[in-house]
């Protein structure tokens, strides 16, 4: 049987001749000493079990400490993930409108040069209708002289040479 505060506080010894009875005095002694006993024991293991759960609660302070430093250096890790990565895309853009800026300007210039070509072939072209038209008619004109004396053919014969090689001269393109 346990003793209670109160038990200890309104224990009632027997007087005898010279004071107490010695065996009930001894008997309840006993019955303190086993529940002080007890309740050392008892105090022990709280504390043992109150040490245990203090490291322990150390150990998980120091956890949730290494994972908010874990957490912190994650973030920052992806903060500057992100920014490298803005950055970076920011960098392809700028490049890639450079080279679209390139190739735009080379396909203009190649627009131009074509066109100038284009425009120098027209000229080559009528130039060589003008010639070969002049050519035609110089023939033209010696056919109809064929059948005329020495001196008048021979006369044909210079007019039509002498406008032959002016038609070209007149008509004459500068070459790009």
């Amino acid at each position: 049987m346990k003793l209670s505060p109160l038990d200890i506080q309104h224990m009632e010894f027997a007087t005898a001749m010279n004071g107490y009875a010695k065996r009930p005095v001894r008997e309840f002694l006993e019955r303190v000493a086993e529940s002080y006993e007890e309740v050392l024991r008892e105090n022990q293991r709280a504390a043992e079990e109150m040490q245990k759960l203090q490291r322990r609660l150390e150990e998980l302070q120091s956890a949730e400490q290494d994972l908010k430093r874990a957490v912190i250096a994650a973030e920052r890790i992806g903060n500057e993930m992100k920014v490298n990565a803005k950055r970076e895309a920011e960098l392809l853009l700028r490049e890639a409108e450079g080279r679209r800026d390139v190739i735009l300007r080379d396909a203009q210039l190649r627009a131009k040069e074509a066109q100038l070509d284009i425009a120098r072939l027209e000229r080559e072209r009528d130039l060589f209708r003008e010639q070969f038209r002049g050519m035609l008619k110089a023939f033209e004109r010696s056919l109809d002289h064929v059948g005329l004396n020495g001196p008048q053919r021979r006369a044909a014969q210079a007019r039509t040479a002498t406008e032959s090689a002016a038609a070209p001269v007149k008509n004459a393109v500068k070459p790009s």
